[in-house]
């Protein structure tokens, strides 16, 4: 190539002197191989537009797979578009230009050499860059099309190399037939131009195009397997997405429950209480008859005073409850969600590492590669799913707020049973008799009264433990919740991670004995 440029800086400025252009590289007389003869440099030369073509069209419109974990398909992917542009620009540049000067009959050839140069540099640089780039595709395909890869590019280098040979060569007899003084006879062309070059060089052409139509073969291959393996990547980002969007939905429904389950609790304790405390303070009216006569006075100011004492108490474990029940239920969905989140975290990756497997198996494009697919790829690409309906379940069967439904109620009716027993104490003593009764009956009203109060008393103090003991059943059944949950994903994520571990030697074996 050296002396083919050194012989172009020489000659450009002889042969643009030339004043008839013509098809025989700057000669008025036909030399074989140029024009005449098939094969010929011509011809051969002028097959580049459907190398180019057909190479182009095997990697044109390929979509790289942008997704997460995806590195190695992304890096090959690029580099196989960088090949093939590599070629089908830069090599096919200097297949076009010598089409071009073989072909002209207006301009003297020899005057279009000159950018020849720069043209066969930018193909060799971008033909030394092949090896790194098929170093990068060999990542995610098999050693095979990487290996076919490697021949098809070094028999263009090749034949790149030979051209440039044969081009120097070429113009060396050209510069040698200008330099004679002939006429530009055919003896004196012949005389001087090896007809071996003619042939040679068109010949290392056709070396060029055979090659590309090779490489278009195996990039078509390449490009196959990398599209099945980012459909897959592709269906599994979908279906992961889904099943996480399920989950976090499965969360939210549940927290609506828990919600749902605060209100309805809350709702139940302030009605019975409610009621408790307006059966109590419908008695005021009437004991307040028997507060100014003499001999019930004492007794009824004091039944006054605990009445309020009691609807205090009364309201107060009312709030008490509600809150506790609230801060507790809120905790079992914070507890469980955290869990849930955890264990969906330490999931995901070895989902990941199994489906890179699958997509590996299918972009390596081995002879097993989609009957392991079919074999085991809907199960590797289900794993996310099995983890959603898992999780779903554990929710559905283990997180149910509905399990405290039976001691709330039963201590609600506890509650307002008791409250009925103090109203309706107090009025059995008022119906003993009135303001107006004998003093003997009073006096027996103003007793009733007062035992009404130690009743009252000892009833009260009664709710305050049972407010504490449901309080603490509220507080255990939280954290038993939590736990059955806990319980359940962990149960979940064992099994997962021992089906994902199973799956992966599955695919191994199968990669190699199709079983």
């Amino acid at each position: 190539m050296g002396v083919w440029r050194a012989c172009t800086v020489l000659l450009i400025p002889l042969l643009c002197g030339l004043s008839h252009g013509s098809p025989d590289l700057g000669l008025d007389i036909s030399i074989d191989f140029v024009t005449s003869n098939n094969p010929n440099i011509q011809s051969a030369a002028g097959m580049v537009s459907f190398t180019t073509s057909d190479l182009q069209g095997a990697i044109g419109g390929y979509q790289l797979a942008k997704l997460n974990g995806a590195t190695n398909l992304i890096v090959s992917g690029e580099a196989l578009i960088s090949l093939v542009g590599n070629i089908t620009v830069n090599v096919n540049d200097v297949l076009r230009n010598i089409s071009f000067v073989s072909s002209n009959k207006q301009t003297a050839p020899s005057c279009m050499f000159g950018s020849m140069n720069a043209t066969m540099d930018r193909a060799f640089a971008s033909l030394d860059q092949a090896s790194t780039l098929i170093k990068s595709i060999q990542t995610s395909t098999s050693s095979q099309n990487t290996g076919a890869l490697t021949s098809w590019v070094m028999m263009i280098q090749t034949a790149m190399t030979d051209i440039s040979t044969y081009l120097d060569q070429l113009y060396k007899g050209v510069a040698a037939v200008l330099a004679s003084g002939q006429p530009l006879t055919q003896s004196t062309i012949q005389a001087n131009i090896n007809q071996a070059v003619l042939f040679n060089l068109a010949g290392a052409i056709s070396v060029v195009t055979t090659a590309e139509k090779g490489l278009t073969t195996t990039v078509r291959a390449i490009r196959s397997s990398f599209e099945q393996s980012g459909n897959i990547l592709n269906s599994y980002s979908n279906d992961l997405n889904n099943a996480l969007n399920s989950v976090n939905n499965t969360q939210r429904d549940y927290y609506n429950q828990v919600v749902g389950r605060i209100s309805s609790y809350q709702g139940k304790i302030s009605w019975e209480f409610g009621w408790g405390v307006t059966d109590i303070k419908n008695t005021l009216s009437r004991v307040n008859s028997f507060v100014f006569d003499q001999d019930t006075s004492k007794a009824a100011q004091q039944l006054n005073i605990s009445i309020g004492v009691t609807n205090t108490a009364i309201q107060s474990n009312s709030v008490i409850i509600q809150s506790s029940m609230q801060s507790q239920m809120t905790q079992i969905f914070t507890g469980a969600e955290s869990f849930i989140q955890t264990n969906v975290k330490a999931l995901v990756p070895v989902f990941d590492k199994s489906l890179f497997g699958l997509a590996a198996t299918m972009s390596g494009g081995g002879a097993f590669a989609s009957n392991c697919n079919f074999k085991y790829g809907g199960a590797i690409t289900n794993l996310e799913n099995n983890m959603r309906d898992g999780l779903q379940k554990c929710f559905n069967d283990y997180a149910n707020t509905g399990y405290t439904d039976s001691f709330v109620s039963e201590y609600n009716m506890v509650i307002r049973e008791q409250t009925r027993t103090i109203a309706n104490r107090i009025n059995f003593c008022l119906n003993l008799g009135s303001n107006t009764s004998p003093k003997v009956i009073k006096l027996g009203i103003a007793a009733c009264l007062s035992e009404t109060v130690a009743l009252s008393d000892a009833l009260m103090k009664d709710v305050s433990i049972q407010s504490k003991l449901v309080v603490a059943m509220i507080n255990l059944e939280s954290l038993a919740t939590v736990q059955r949950v806990e319980s359940c994903a962990a149960i979940l994520n064992h099994g997962l991670v021992a089906k994902a571990a199973k799956l992966d030697q599955l695919l191994a074996t199968c990669q190699t004995t199709n079983q």
